[in-house]
């Protein structure tokens, strides 16, 4: 390859940040968005899309929100769940049996389970709706902190299961009906295809910080692909389908969380010197929006209120800092959302 500002530009075409693409596009290329934090993963689809097809009206309806690769919260398509919830990630049966970590008795499990059940066939119920429906059976506070924890509990369990899905939007539960999970085989061969379609060209250590698996895994898995080689800055890397070269664009904001600071390792991302990991990554998990300007990330950016501010690590000149600030008010007019009262919303589709 020439240069890294070609490997740039054919990253950010097959991220999907160049070009509008519809969700269903942006989901199947890209494993789906993470989305633990609901407004990044918001930008991120709209970064990724026309403003026509942001704004239609079942563009939510079609996703889902719930955990995925390497158990962390995304946003994928409804109609995937049985790829992503596959029979190698189906939470055991045994859960209900036995006292995990989370120190729920078996009979408390079952008790639960079955009064979320009930209730969720009567119709779709939010997260605090379903605590209602416990607390009317007399469940203990402690209890229901475990049933509820975001990081486990019963709730979890369900979802990973295939017995209920969480809708993206509106953050309601449903029942899942005849769900048939893909074999794990099957399942994980094309959630990998799809990573080194959608990121590559990528090193075994960006695969091995995407999935957060051993070597010998990600080897097998590469192994079972038809993978295409090309030297980038050095390195021998891998990928899938066409290198479509692109001109960078001067500006670009970058939602948190986004794909193209979770799918290559992070100590040699190509966008940014490695000394200003930690004004992007942070030591309890966080991973900021950014802002892409002039061929690499030179600064973090946060709402406050109505107004953007940017956080600027990189060293930039008087005339680029100006520059800058007139790219903020451009992105700042197209936000997906109003800040009113320090409360984050939506525009309505």
């Amino acid at each position: 390859m020439k240069n890294q500002e070609t490997w740039k530009g054919i990253i950010l075409r097959k991220q999907g940040l160049l070009e509008g693409q519809s969700v269903e596009k942006i989901c199947q290329h890209l494993n789906g968005l993470q989305a633990q934090f609901q407004p990044y993963v918001h930008i991120g689809f709209q970064n990724r899309m026309t403003e026509e097809a942001f704004q239609q009206a079942d563009r939510q309806e079609k996703l889902t929100r719930q955990w995925s690769i390497r158990r962390t919260v995304h946003a994928y398509l409804k109609s995937e769940i049985p790829l992503y919830i596959h029979e190698g990630r189906m939470a055991d049966t045994t859960y209900l049996q036995t006292e995990y970590w989370d120190e729920l008795s078996p009979k408390t499990k079952q008790r639960f389970h079955q009064v979320i059940l009930e209730g969720l066939s009567q119709g779709a119920l939010t997260r605090d709706q379903i605590k209602d429906l416990c607390r009317a059976e007399k469940i203990i506070l402690e209890d229901e902190k475990r049933i509820f924890n975001a990081w486990g509990g019963l709730l979890r369990y369900m979802v990973e299961r295939g017995e209920i899905y969480q809708e993206y939007g509106a953050k309601r539960f449903h029942l899942l009906k005849d769900f048939q999970p893909l074999p794990k085989k099957e399942a994980e061969l094309e959630i990998v295809r799809r990573y080194f379609s959608g990121f590559g060209p990528v090193s075994l250590a960006d695969a091995r910080y995407y999935f957060k698996e051993k070597k010998a895994t990600v080897l097998d898995w590469m192994k079972r692909l038809d993978l295409k080689t090309i030297q980038v800055a050095g390195e021998e890397r891998f990928y899938l389908g066409d290198l479509e070269e692109a001109t960078l664009p001067e500006c670009l904001f970058i939602a948190g969380f986004d794909q193209l600071l979770l799918g290559y390792e992070k100590k040699a991302n190509p966008f940014f010197d490695p000394k200003h990991i930690r004004q992007i990554y942070t030591l309890t998990g966080i991973i900021k929006p950014t802002v892409f300007y002039k061929g690499r990330l030179v600064a973090t950016w946060k709402r406050d209120k109505k107004d953007i501010i940017l956080d600027v690590f990189e060293d930039l000149t008087s005339s680029e800092l100006k520059e800058l600030e007139g790219y903020k008010q451009a992105y700042q007019a197209k936000l997906p959302w109003l800040v009113r009262n320090n409360r984050m919303l939506q525009v309505k589709n």
